[in-house]
């Protein structure tokens, strides 16, 4: 029986902390997916969290938003104003993170890397102070 609990609780942690959450505003939808990551050409190896923005208006829109990000229960990143992202869509236009993408920060969350190279895991995310000019 104890065993059988912390299986169910083990897939019911799992399952919210790769829960898909979404943000509408303005003609703008960000989602968010799980993205596993392996480049062995770059010695890299890591799970992370892929947001998809799309604009599905006829404007140019410009979206700023920032992170609570949660790593093992701690907000890693609760009063740092100073991580805002911006991005910039034309007409129609969805942007994707993807793997080691050096071009466009905050299209990607970092969640973790295997246990063997570190224990620090993502517990929980918010996307917040989205703002869609």
């Amino acid at each position: 029986m104890k065993l059988r609990l912390t299986i169910i609780g083990l897939l019911l942690f799992s399952a919210t902390s790769f829960a898909q959450k979404a943000v509408t505003k303005s003609g703008v939808e960000i989602q968010t997916k799980p993205l596993h990551c392996n480049v062995p050409s770059e010695g890299y190896e890591a799970d992370l969290i892929q947001l998809t923005i799309t604009n599905t208006t006829n404007q140019v829109k410009v979206v700023n938003y920032s992170f609570e990000l949660y790593y093992d229960g701690q907000c890693a990143t609760c009063g740092h104003p100073e991580m805002i992202y911006t991005q910039t869509l034309q007409p129609k236009e969805k942007l994707e993170g993807v793997c080691l993408d050096r071009n466009r920060q905050g299209l990607t969350i970092f969640d973790h890397m295997p246990a063997h190279l570190t224990k620090t895991q993502l517990t929980d995310f918010k996307i917040v102070s989205v703002s869609v000019q």
